[in-house]
């Protein structure tokens, strides 16, 4: 008798998939059989995500929520973080949060009364503390922190400070006799 050889199947890569779904909107032939297109899971949604786009039932909630996931996985996180550390976006960034109007608008962000209560509340958390602290407790930081506090212009300023508090010390022990 005659053996029926299976097919298999080889991974099928994005460009493939989105080239088969526009192909089934136009009616025309597949790259490969419908069969094989349909074990592959990302196929599979891709192409409900499709057919929700072309009938609108899309729902901005599902596809806020399905990109919330997607970012979260590692791979993409991966993905993202290598492109951050290339030397051009990150000079780019750089020039782009150096704008006087972005400066405003993140400084007025900050300023809000629920942003503030949010990262009181963060830096508030015990595992928020213990790692500040144990960053804190490293040598090159306390290193960095000493040279920083060896400046003449920090130190300018710190003995300012200490001379305003002094003075205000002064005036409230004035007020108390």
């Amino acid at each position: 008798m005659g053996e029926i050889i299976k097919e298999t199947d080889t991974p099928i890569c994005i460009r493939e998939i989105n080239e088969n779904i526009k192909r089934v909107f136009n009616n025309e032939a597949l790259t490969r059989p419908l069969a094989t297109l349909n074990r592959n899971c990302e196929f599979k949604k891709r192409y409900d995500v499709a057919c929700d786009l072309k009938e609108g039932n899309l729902h901005k909630k599902w596809d806020k929520e399905y990109y919330k996931e997607y970012r979260q996985r590692p791979e993409v996180k991966a993905k993202n973080k290598e492109y951050r550390q290339r030397p051009e976006i990150k000079a780019k960034n750089k020039e782009y949060y150096q704008r006087p109007e972005v400066k405003a608008k993140n400084k007025e962000y900050r300023q809000r009364p629920e942003i503030k209560a949010k990262n009181k509340e963060y830096y508030q958390r015990p595992e928020v503390k213990a790692k500040n602290k144990e960053y804190h407790q490293r040598p090159e930081i306390k290193l960095r922190q000493k040279e920083y506090q060896q400046r003449p212009e920090v130190k300018q300023k710190n003995k300012e400070k200490r001379r305003e508090r002094y003075k205000k010390l002064r005036k409230f022990q004035g007020e108390e006799k």
